[in-house]
């Protein structure tokens, strides 16, 4: 028998080899097409729309190109790249998807039993007092509940207090405070006696009748997941994701990644934006690079082809499947959602904006290649910086069958 292990790991060793070379081969084989890629973006790059940036193609092997271009922090020139890492807003959703169906396959929970069978608390939307809110209907934004007002002025908190003159500020910015953990500010803004609740968090539609996109919904799945499993959010997605797809340079908190490869956010090419967390971190809170966030994708697009090794067959297949109904979507929309997957012209996926930053991460279902684009500039400051990003998106659309 140990002979026979010692034979089996030769073997798994060889051919490991054998598949390091033929990546190096395919590498070799591409130069003028890289090359050709990397010389149009940095023609892009020159026209500074964008402070930084990086871009990744990926398969099912994992990543086939990936550079990072511009500043992560502009006065001290320090260049953008790979390793930088920054918010993804709510490409973080993705995750959270993950980790329901993770915890569903671990007999946690299932996706279509109440919210309030997995709350320490109860949430009922008061214009539907008798109809319960599902977990599915969280993760598909049908839920009833919506993002208000009294959320935004509560979830943005500065990390300092003192800033330099010019620094951007946005008006939903709190002053420096300790954070609340997601499950109580979850029960402030919704639960019947909560000092946040004041009726505008839910909806005037009925649960399951409509699409409205919610990152307090989204939040919501975090604290079920927490309540179900005994773990944290964090706990339990470095163990059964980061961990796993060795996604070692991610994380949840400043005080767990590599500061020194953080970028700088910003407002303009020229503004700096004030550097911030949230509370509700799981929607939007991922700190990641496109080297790491890359290993998600392929995954991602493994678990879409039947190959995935972080779910089974049948939870992706669920994540991927199509869940809303005609009569739920917006009038005149025609995309669809997965658990947290969304369905757009940009192909399958999810895409993520937040002060000073916007991210694409999407596969193309039909070839299996993936892309990602991440700049660490404000769209809503300057109205060429979103065309910018589109711009990169469509040439590395040109581009991702050419690379093998």
């Amino acid at each position: 028998m140990i002979k026979q292990t010692t034979y089996i790991l030769l073997l798994i060793s060889i051919l490991a080899c054998g598949q390091k070379n033929e990546r190096k081969d395919s590498k070799k084989k591409n130069p003028a097409i890289t090359d050709s890629l990397t010389s149009q973006i940095k023609e892009i790059n020159n026209q500074e729309k964008v402070v930084g940036f990086s871009v990744a193609i990926v398969d099912t092997t994992g990543i086939l190109y990936n550079k990072g271009f511009g500043f992560s922090d502009k006065e001290s020139k320090k260049e953008y790249n790979t390793k930088t890492i920054q918010y993804v807003a709510s490409i973080s959703k993705t995750l959270i998807g993950i980790s329901l169906l993770k915890a569903q396959e671990m007999g946690y929970l299932n996706l279509d039993d109440p919210i309030n069978n997995h709350l320490p608390f109860e949430v009922v939307n008061p214009n539907f007092p008798e109809t319960e809110i599902t977990i599915r209907q969280l993760t598909i934004h049908t839920s009833s509940i919506t993002d208000s007002d009294i959320f935004w002025e509560n979830d943005y908190l500065l990390l300092e207090k003192e800033h330099n003159k010019g620094t951007a500020i946005p008006k939903y910015f709190n002053e420096p405070k300790s954070k609340i953990s997601i499950a109580e500010f979850m029960k402030e803004l919704l639960s019947k006696d909560g000092k946040l609740n004041n009726g505008d968090s839910y909806s005037t539609n009925k649960p399951n009748q409509k699409f409205d996109y919610s990152n307090i919904g989204s939040t919501l799945c975090a604290v079920i997941i927490e309540n179900a499993t005994g773990m944290s959010y964090q706990e339990f997605t470095e163990k059964y994701i980061l961990e796993p797809l060795k996604m070692d340079s991610s994380g949840w908190t400043i005080e767990n990644i590599n500061a020194k490869n953080r970028s700088t956010l910003y407002a303009t090419n020229e503004q700096i934006m004030a550097d911030y967390t949230t509370i509700g971190f799981p929607s939007t809170g991922l700190i990641t690079s496109s080297a790491d966030l890359g290993k998600l994708l392929s995954e991602i697009i493994n678990g879409y082809s039947g190959k995935g090794k972080i779910l089974t067959n049948k939870s992706y297949k669920e994540l991927f499947k199509k869940q809303l109904i005609p009569d739920q979507l917006p009038k005149g929309v025609n995309a669809n959602v997965g658990i947290f997957m969304d369905y757009s012209k940009r192909g399958i996926g999810y895409n993520g904006y937040d002060a000073g930053l916007m991210v694409y991460m999407y596969f193309n279902p039909d070839n299996l290649k993936g892309k990602i684009v991440t700049i660490n500039t404000d769209t809503d400051f300057d109205e060429e910086v979103r065309p910018t990003l589109d711009k990169i998106w469509e040439l590395l659309g040109e581009y991702e069958t050419k690379i093998n």
